[in-house]
């Protein structure tokens, strides 16, 4: 089956910013493996690029084949590993989106890497990368049982949370939450999505006080997630609404891997406490 095409590379502005660009380009650096993965340089991009066809940088040679050939297989130190990234005539800096999303699609092709756990975590983590700008990688067939990647379109999906996600991150707990309240105006749920603004997320183990059902995946671990908010709302936070903040709340930080978050709690926000100077008891007689 030919790779399906889902976007033009002449259609639009780019989606995919520069900034998002590099930060792919950091990833790949550290990520362990060369791009090419288990193929020489040449037969990766000659399944991307028509390599006689474009032209060489080294006025000894006609094209980007022979240029290749000499500098990275000949004298593999004449260029770094990742000589791809910044070379203008593949276009993975500033190009069409479509022409980086199908190098990200062949760096986890099966004749490039074969190791399904590799390419799965791979897909993972470019996927997150990928998100905020609107695009994804998707498995669309197989290849003797491993999957074949394509690039689909996708919603944006709002500010990157680094992982891990620590119980006291304040920081990343708050766009936790602003990326709920998103998704709750995506979905039409305007009370939910209201009610969120003033709100506070934290995290905390729930000290054994949850009595967990059989079979639940219950531990003392779990962890509860916490909304403070203003307590004169908290008649307003009815059970229709939490399960609707929780729906979306519960998703985000699964994908984060904080599946040990199990529920949700609904709390008046504590008030400021009054200065107390060191002396009081003088004071007060």
């Amino acid at each position: 089956m030919t790779q399906p095409d889902h976007s033009s590379p002449q259609r639009g502005a780019p989606r995919i910013t520069a900034v998002t660009r590099r930060v792919i380009f950091d990833y790949l650096r550290g990520d362990g493996g060369p791009w090419w993965g288990q193929l020489e340089e040449t037969c990766f991009l000659e399944g991307l690029y028509d390599l006689d066809g474009l032209p060489s940088t080294d006025r000894r040679f006609a094209t980007a084949r022979a240029d290749i050939i000499q500098h990275r297989i000949t004298n593999p130190m004449d260029w770094p590993d990742d000589w791809i990234f910044e070379d203008p005539r593949f276009q993975l800096l500033e190009g069409p989106d479509q022409i980086l999303l199908n190098f990200l699609a062949r760096l986890v092709h099966p004749e490039v890497q074969s190791d399904v756990d590799q390419s799965t975590q791979r897909v993972e983590d470019l996927n997150r990368l990928l998100g905020p700008d609107g695009w994804t990688l998707r498995v669309f067939e197989f290849l003797s049982g491993r999957p074949i990647y394509t690039p689909i379109p996708t919603d944006a999906t709002g500010p990157l949370v680094s992982l891990p996600v620590e119980d006291d991150d304040a920081g990343k707990l708050d766009l936790i939450l602003g990326q709920t309240y998103s998704l709750l105006d995506r979905d039409g749920e305007e009370e939910a999505r209201d009610l969120l603004r003033a709100a506070v997320l934290s995290l905390r183990r729930d000290g054994g006080f949850y009595h967990p059902m059989p079979g639940d995946g219950w531990t003392t671990s779990t962890y509860e997630a916490v909304l403070a908010a203003d307590r004169a709302l908290l008649s307003e936070f009815t059970k229709p609404v939490i399960d609707a903040i929780w729906a979306r709340l519960e998703s985000l930080l699964t994908w984060l891997q904080r599946e040990d978050v199990q529920s949700l709690v609904v709390e008046g926000e504590v008030r400021a406490l009054p200065a107390i100077p060191a002396d009081w008891r003088n004071e007060a007689a």
